[in-house]
């Protein structure tokens, strides 16, 4: 009898929180909605009239995100559409399709943290502010491509056996289709295995499937489709290389090619850590390492933080958050803009401490705890004796 009181108290927290995730997730869209909604009724447009989503439109990912919008544009309910509430929201009851689809993409990971870690883990990611706001407001669908990222990896690592793998690999193509985060990641997983096939195929099934997904535009619009994969939205204003990189490096080298061979030398570097450890580190390190920063970014390493949560998560999240309050492209609140006098440059400003505290944790999350404090107390050591010294020579 404990046992089904127990099992119906965790089925109603449970439901609690899921409806919770639901509802802050509308409720944040009456704030408004970012360039990138306007960007996804355009090139809805161009696709509908059978115009090229390249040549005209502001698109830079594969097919799978267009085709969705299109099948969300095609569902009609009409006494969703004429509620007051629903004629609200910018953007109508078309927004209000993506921001349930979205919101039902981080239920689904949230489902996974939690079946595979704990309710815990799980709520961290689907109750973080940064996730509601970016699903809820920005209805960017950096989410709809890690989703399948995750789930690739957790089919794999359930089941290894020869050829059933062949799945997994099918939906990580489909993953860097929808949005190439996870595009270096094939290479991260073909560094682990030893046999030649294996290598073989996971480097040709998911990057075929992702080729393939730029179809019908491929072969008329193959310049344009290169062009918006390489150069659209590029900037070079990552924090990591403004802290980090000297003016050598910005003078004399393609910063995007220098985050290119860094994330896939970290591959080498990993080859020994499991298949989820390695997906974790990587959403951390695509971020870390970016050649450029946009908002939406600081969402992409949400499921690596969520497990492997700390007090200096609290602080990415945390300040993240109070961006994402005042920043132009997030929820804007004019108040506190005005209050804090914020402009661009103060976002781009702050995003130096974020991003330094994520470096610290993937530094620390790559080398182990242990480790990373000993570190830490040598590096103190030195320091101090350094100091000492210098103080004994000046008297």
């Amino acid at each position: 009898m404990n046992r089904i009181i127990k099992k119906n108290n965790k089925l109603i927290i449970f439901t609690f929180f899921v409806i919770l995730g639901f509802a802050l997730r509308i409720w944040v869209s009456q704030f408004g909605s970012n360039f990138d909604f306007a960007m996804w009724q355009f090139n809805l447009e161009l696709f509908k009239e059978d115009k090229s989503i390249y040549e005209f439109g502001n698109y830079s990912y594969g097919t799978p995100w267009i085709r969705t919008l299109y099948f969300l544009d095609s569902i009609s309910f009409l006494p969703l559409e004429n509620n007051s509430f629903v004629q609200n929201i910018p953007g109508s009851f078309y927004r209000m399709k993506i921001v349930i689809f979205l919101s039902l993409i981080d239920f689904f990971i949230f489902f996974l943290l939690y079946r595979n870690y704990s309710l815990k883990v799980g709520l961290l990611y689907f109750l973080n502010p940064i996730c509601i706001i970016i699903t809820g407001h920005h209805n960017q669908f950096n989410n709809f491509a890690i989703l399948f990222g995750f789930l690739s990896v957790l089919l794999y690592e359930k089941d290894k056996l020869d050829f059933k793998f062949i799945i997994p690999l099918i939906i990580m193509g489909i993953s860097i289709s929808i949005k190439h985060i996870l595009i270096f990641f094939p290479l991260w997983w073909a560094f682990k295995e030893k046999k030649f096939l294996k290598k073989f195929l996971i480097l040709l099934i998911p990057y075929s499937i992702f080729l393939f997904s730029f179809f019908p535009f491929l072969f008329n619009d193959f310049e344009h489709i290169v062009h918006k994969l390489g150069t659209f939205g590029m900037r070079f204003d990552g924090p990591f290389w403004g802290m980090f990189g000297p003016k050598i490096i910005h003078m004399y080298f393609d910063i995007q090619t220098l985050f290119s061979l860094i994330l896939i030398g970290l591959g080498f570097f990993f080859i020994k850590k499991n298949l989820k450890e390695s997906l974790y580190l990587y959403l951390m390190a695509v971020v870390v390492f970016s050649s450029m920063m946009y908002t939406q970014y600081l969402f992409i390493p949400l499921i690596a933080l969520a497990v492997f949560w700390n007090w200096k998560y609290f602080f990415y999240t945390l300040l993240t958050f109070l961006v994402f309050l005042v920043d132009g492209d997030q929820l804007n609140i004019q108040f506190l803009r005005e209050f804090l006098d914020w402009d661009l440059r103060a976002t781009r400003i702050s995003f130096y401490p974020i991003i330094l505290i994520l470096l610290i944790g993937f530094i620390e999350n790559s080398i182990g705890q242990k480790k990373f404090y000993s570190y830490i107390k040598k590096s103190f050591t030195f320091f101090k004796n350094k100091i000492k010294s210098g103080l004994s020579c000046n008297l």
